[in-house]
């Protein structure tokens, strides 16, 4: 189980529902814990889906009353109660980047779904009166989703904003520390070119770099399928000119 980094366990644990009342037996405490944690970008097929599927329905005995797939297309939203009711259905696209999964019962809910603005990261939320269960479903969810980890999962979690930040005043500090005439025209189109495309990048993440792809069949061209690799080779490309611009120049 991760202790550091981006996915590390939420550091307090919620108590949504806490009271207290007074019957002729007694006080009766109502307890409910909260654990979230954020999932790397993944890629499954369908049937990777139901086989994490099975596993979370695994976790309840006999009182799970609720199961839940929302799917989130441009124009409509889907929601399917199992998977063979999705594989029944004929009108999805091939690729699916917005989607949750939900389960509940027996005063226990566990619930996978994308992050809020520009968060392209999965959060997992368990609730539960009991701290292990929570702990339990939530590493199911992790352990088996980790298996699928995009290779750019690193980049929906770098500081990307405070990154393109410094990137942006590079020139003003290299007015302060460097000569008035360092700076050729080579390097700052360069560097103007690489902070455009890092901002790019930055700005539209969630479809260059979704944090969770459910696919469904295998029928993306080239350009598509491997759209993320060729957007950050291009942005790496202006980063490069940049400082090969500035070494010239100097």
């Amino acid at each position: 189980m991760p202790i550091g980094g981006p996915n590390r366990w939420n550091p307090y644990t919620k108590l949504l529902c806490f009271y207290a009342r007074t019957r002729n037996s007694g006080i009766h405490v109502r307890r409910e814990v909260e654990r979230t944690k954020k999932i790397p970008s993944f890629s499954i097929t369908v049937g990777e889906l139901e086989e994490l599927w099975n596993r979370l329905t695994s976790l309840w005995e006999s009182d799970l009353t609720y199961c839940s797939l929302d799917i989130e297309l441009a124009s409509e939203r889907l929601e399917f109660s199992s998977i063979s009711e999705l594989r029944d259905y004929a009108n999805l696209p091939d690729r699916i980047t917005k989607f949750s999964i939900s389960f509940s019962g027996g005063g226990n809910r566990i619930s996978m779904r994308s992050g809020v603005l520009n968060d392209t990261n999965i959060i997992v939320r368990a609730t539960s009166d009991s701290e292990a269960w929570c702990a339990g479903a939530i590493e199911t969810i992790y352990s088996y989703l980790n298996t699928y980890k995009k290779w750019y999962s690193w980049f929906n979690v770098a500081p990307i904003g405070w990154f393109l930040f410094f990137f942006g005043n590079i020139p003003n500090i290299a007015l302060v520390i460097l000569p008035k005439d360092a700076l050729s025209t080579t390097a700052i189109v360069a560097w103007l070119a690489a902070l455009i495309t890092i901002g790019i990048l930055y700005v539209f993440r969630g479809k260059l770099f979704p944090g969770s792809i459910l696919q469904v069949r295998e029928n993306e061209g080239f350009i598509r399928k491997n759209s993320a690799e060729l957007s950050l080779a291009i942005a790496l490309l202006s980063l490069i000119a940049t400082i090969l611009g500035w070494f010239i120049a100097n």
